[in-house]
């Protein structure tokens, strides 16, 4: 094990005001959390929303500045990196059509996230790594090299690095086993927050990052995002968690819907409360959604549940 890791202390990285550059530790930790949280499942790893938020996150605990982060840089760069063994084989490998293989050489490096993403949009990581990687023990080693290597500049970025993995690995447990998401929560705060954030980054990704009522989707730049996941029962009565006791809704729409006044209903449409007045201005946002068709997660696994739905429905203010 000591020999597959050790690539990760290797890493060719840039400096930046006299510090190690963040930008290949940062992905290679984020690779890490959506393994260990079963999204990432095999050795080919596709560059999706997902990842590049993860990155983001990390990004910004390590240089402070969420916006500057380049996730093209590291994404193409990780390619110059050796792999465990003395094999050759590389530690990144794009997975290019042939066409783009004959002349990958020629193109120098991708000056943005969309030249990257026409080139490749999944790449290779390699197996031995991704072997051990998917294994809790070998994973929190990996990580944990990663930090002693290549964060050395301060004490306190280190402890809140391990502290960011750890939430992350115990959110990834209850990611991989959703059905634990639902019963009391355990006293522990950080076990609270590892559930809170398993809910809303199972619900979001289920809604692929769509709010159920309006249908916006957006992602900025910096890979935030503009929906929230909205408990149908809330917790305090439901104890409940899990993904399909959740929709994705932008800030307004979830106010509107813990306010009572609209409620998906058990028939997939979207209802209004009569208490909302359809004579007013200002009110027309939400009145045009009467009957609106409700937005559904692809996956059935994920759907709402009917009786949560029936519960909203059944507290809609008269």
């Amino acid at each position: 094990m000591e020999e597959t890791l050790g690539c990760l202390t290797r890493l060719r990285v840039g400096h930046s005001k006299g510090k190690p550059a963040p930008n290949k530790p940062c992905l290679l930790l984020a690779i890490i959390c959506e393994i260990q949280a079963g999204h990432i499942v095999s050795p080919r790893v596709a560059i999706d929303d997902r990842l590049l938020a993860r990155y983001h996150d990390l990004y910004e605990l390590a240089a402070g500045k969420r916006e500057h982060a380049r996730p093209w840089l590291p994404l193409w760069f990780l390619t110059s990196d050796k792999g465990p063994g003395d094999e050759g084989g590389t530690l990144w490998q794009p997975v290019l059509s042939e066409a783009l293989n004959a002349v990958i050489d020629q193109l120098g490096a991708p000056k943005s996230l969309d030249q990257l993403l026409k080139r490749f949009t999944t790449a290779r990581l390699h197996p031995a790594l991704y072997d051990l990687l998917e294994q809790e023990t070998s994973a929190r080693e990996a990580a944990a090299l990663i930090i002693a290597r290549h964060f050395t500049s301060s004490a306190d970025l280190q402890a809140r690095l391990h502290d960011y993995l750890e939430e992350a690995f115990a959110s990834g447990a209850y990611e991989k086993a959703p059905e634990q998401l639902k019963g009391s929560r355990p006293g522990s705060p950080q076990q609270e927050k590892a559930r809170s954030a398993a809910f809303r980054s199972l619900v979001l990704d289920a809604y692929d990052y769509r709010c159920a009522a309006s249908r916006l989707r957006y992602i900025t730049p910096d890979y935030r995002y503009l929906v929230e996941a909205a408990h149908l029962v809330p917790f305090a009565e439901s104890q409940d968690d899990r993904p399909m006791n959740g929709i994705a809704l932008t800030p307004n729409l979830h106010w509107a819907m813990d306010s009572q006044l609209i409620a998906p209903g058990p028939d997939h449409r979207w209802h209004v409360s009569p208490a909302v007045d359809a004579l007013v201005p200002d009110n027309l946002w939400l009145c045009e959604l009467d009957g609106q068709p409700l937005v559904l997660p692809q996956d059935p696994r994920w759907q709402p549940d009917r009786d949560a739905l029936a519960w909203r429905l059944d507290h809609l203010q008269r």
